[in-house]
């Protein structure tokens, strides 16, 4: 099995924080793997807000769509275990970009490493377009 390696960002430009609940539990006891894209997306949303970004813009029927994920199991998540998330950028291009999503359990011990490949899209037009001045200036790579 080949195994994915995904580079954690130096800068962090966000952080999270949840506990794993019931619903976030598995047949085998143990955080469901489906729950941490739930996760990453939902994160992704505060992320946006934090940096006051829009995810969509429907007024000019343009926003980010997610073109691809990756994600590494590091280990186990278990029922109370508090996670913390931190979210950095990587891979800017002038249309696209990468949200790195690293899952740390318990202040010790990283759970999982999710990267989402994110593009500037046009609704109306079904296009990538170039990412808006806003996007490249709340990352500051």
């Amino acid at each position: 099995m080949t195994r994915i390696d995904i580079e954690i960002p130096k800068k962090i430009l966000y952080t999270s924080k949840f506990t794993i609940e019931q619903e976030d539990i598995n047949h085998a006891k143990h955080m469901g793997n489906e729950r941490i894209l739930i996760k990453a997306n939902q994160i992704r949303t505060n992320f946006y807000a934090h940096l006051q970004l829009a995810d969509v813009d429907w007024e000019k029927g343009e926003g980010t769509i997610l073109a691809n994920h990756a994600i590494k199991y590091v280990s186990e998540g278990f029922l109370g275990d508090t996670v913390e998330c931190q979210v950095g950028v990587q891979a800017l291009t002038e249309c696209s970009f990468d949200l790195v999503f690293h899952f740390i359990k318990n202040n010790t011990k990283t759970l999982a490493i999710v990267r989402s490949g994110c593009v500037y899209f046009n609704y109306h037009e079904k296009r990538i377009k170039e990412l808006p001045n806003s996007f490249i200036e709340a990352f500051q790579l």
